[in-house]
């Protein structure tokens, strides 16, 4: 049976009379972008792009692991015992993927740049590169030693930001989510409140599209295996809520016979084996959404959806059994949206 979730409260307005769809589209942070929206007339496509790759570029300028110029890989770059004032916009991220890195135990963490390097996830190197080989348990054990977020010096009324020394900050599993927010906000304040924005698969809709109609989506579902039936379809109303999905199925590689995702459990330095297949997060906020369905990944199904549960958070989470079957488990607020 297919599931639809809607959000639990509707704002009425309307777009306006004779309004006609619009759509652009480009590439940010190694992957694709979109921007829909509904206005009446000619909207002026140029400024939107303008202003939708303004926000993009800042926080690639900002929070960007692969430009050498960007804030955060120059606070990656400094020696130990020096302070940096960070810039506002990777101020209210790090902020945000701190709180989180506390109350889930470090499954969430910032500060695991090493690690995704060190598995082939980051600039360089890449999984993807002729002759590259996981790391030995020598070089992971080196890694998680420059791994620990509590080891930085936060003031959040200045900005300033302490360097331990070795530690690298990793944005990868908030900024999307981040830019999306960044660029809804945007187009509001052009005047353009009914949109539809996407930042490689996260997503945040406002308003309504043509015809009254919310901007529905699917949730992004794990591919099957061979013979077993596909998972149901969950339609998600996008009004006023963000989804993010993480999954074991997109970047990875094996070697040896091993499989391996691409994302990394801070806690034991190895790409994940918890058997989660995938996490799904609606939350008013995207970079909510996009953290969060790491956190939980991260933690797997029993103590994710303990800890999503405590919070509130509106989770599907996907489980591969041992037969190999996909199974669906929803958190309280995840079924109180499917009514």
């Amino acid at each position: 049976m297919n599931r639809v979730l809607v959000p639990l409260e509707l704002d009425a307005s309307m777009p306006m009379l004779g309004a006609q769809a619009h759509c652009l589209d480009g590439q940010t942070m190694g992957t694709t972008w979109q921007v829909r929206w509904v206005a009446a007339g000619a909207s002026p496509s140029e400024l939107v792009r303008v202003a939708v790759q303004d926000e993009l570029d800042l926080v690639v300028a900002q929070m960007s692991t692969w430009l050498e110029s960007a804030d955060l890989e120059r606070f990656n770059r400094a020696p130990a015992g020096t302070w940096h004032t960070v810039p506002e916009a990777m101020a209210e991220v790090l902020a945000a993927a701190l709180w989180l890195a506390e109350i889930s135990g470090g499954a969430f963490n910032p500060a695991a740049g090493a690690l995704v390097n060190l598995w082939g996830f980051g600039p360089s190197p890449r999984y993807t590169d002729p002759g590259f080989t996981p790391p030995t348990e020598g070089a992971v054990q080196h890694a998680l030693a420059l791994n620990d977020w509590r080891a930085l010096q936060w003031q959040a009324a200045s900005r300033q930001l302490h360097q331990p020394g070795g530690v690298r900050l990793d944005f990868s599993a908030i900024a999307k989510g981040y830019a999306v927010d960044r660029v809804s906000r945007r187009l509001s304040g052009m005047g353009l409140p009914h949109s539809l924005v996407e930042v490689g698969g996260e997503l945040r809709g406002q308003g309504l599209r043509l015809g009254g109609q919310p901007w529905w989506v699917d949730l992004e579902s794990p591919p099957t295996a061979p013979g077993q039936a596909p998972l149901p379809t969950t339609r998600v109303a996008l009004h006023g809520l963000c989804v993010a999905t993480s999954g074991d199925y997109r970047r990875v590689y094996t070697h040896d016979g091993a499989r391996w995702p691409h994302t990394i459990d801070p806690r034991n330095g190895r790409p994940l084996a918890n058997g989660l297949a995938s996490v799904s997060v609606l939350h008013t906020e995207c970079l909510w959404a996009d953290a969060w369905s790491t956190a939980l990944t991260v933690l797997g199904r029993e103590q994710g959806l303990a800890l999503a549960t405590a919070h509130g958070i509106a989770a599907l989470f996907v489980q591969r059994e041992p037969d190999g079957r996909l199974t669906e488990t929803l958190t309280p607020a995840m079924k109180e949206l499917a009514g």
